[in-house]
């Protein structure tokens, strides 16, 4: 009887060592890697009507890009290419965010978030 009763407790003690282990792999295959756009700016002086358009240019090909890796279409794509210029508004530095309203004062018809 007390054979029986310490291989329950065995399999009881690997069954909870093994529990984190199924876990953490659960976590792990739920992760999803985020994609990563790079938008060159260094050669833009975004103050200027024609580079803040040509930035915008840019952020619409990356938005598109990312949302469609994803799989995205329709109101679904739409919203995530709002985030997507949400974000990147949120990663700008204040002079650029500054050279962007001067190049929008100054004609530039431009929006970061495309339909």
């Amino acid at each position: 009887m007390s054979k029986t009763v310490n291989r329950i407790a065995a399999i009881a003690a690997l069954a909870l060592a093994a529990t984190p282990i199924i876990g953490l792999t659960a976590a792990h295959a739920g992760e999803r890697v985020q994609p990563v756009a790079r938008i060159a700016v260094g050669d833009l002086r975004l103050a200027e009507p024609a580079d803040a358009r040509e930035f915008a240019h840019r952020v619409d090909v990356a938005a598109h890009r990312v949302c469609s890796d994803r799989g995205l279409r329709g109101l679904s794509a739409r919203a995530c290419r709002m985030d997507f210029a949400e974000d990147l508004k949120d990663a700008m530095t204040e002079k650029q965010a500054a050279d962007l309203q001067i190049a929008q004062r100054a004609g530039a018809n431009i929006a970061l978030a495309s339909n």
